[in-house]
């Protein structure tokens, strides 16, 4: 359990750190500064970027073997 509640603090603390460095770029450089931007400018220069980033959320939200955590969440909705 330390491990998963380890995951759920760095995703919180990942979570945070990219907003408020896009918060901070933006105010200070601009709209050209943003994650969003460049991200976008990427994906012109570089077509396979947002392939990648396809793979990087199927990979992150793909189903995942069934566990009791999901069978209750599952229960929960009925």
């Amino acid at each position: 359990m330390k491990w998963k509640k380890g995951t759920m603090i760095f995703i919180g603390v990942l979570i945070v750190a990219i907003t408020a460095w896009d918060v901070f770029v933006l105010v200070d450089g601009g709209t050209e500064s943003s994650i969003s931007h460049v991200m976008i400018a990427w994906a012109y220069r570089f077509p396979i970027f947002p392939f990648l980033m396809g793979v990087l959320c199927g990979h992150l939200f793909w189903r995942m073997p069934q566990t009791k955590e999901l069978d209750k969440i599952q229960g929960d909705r009925k």
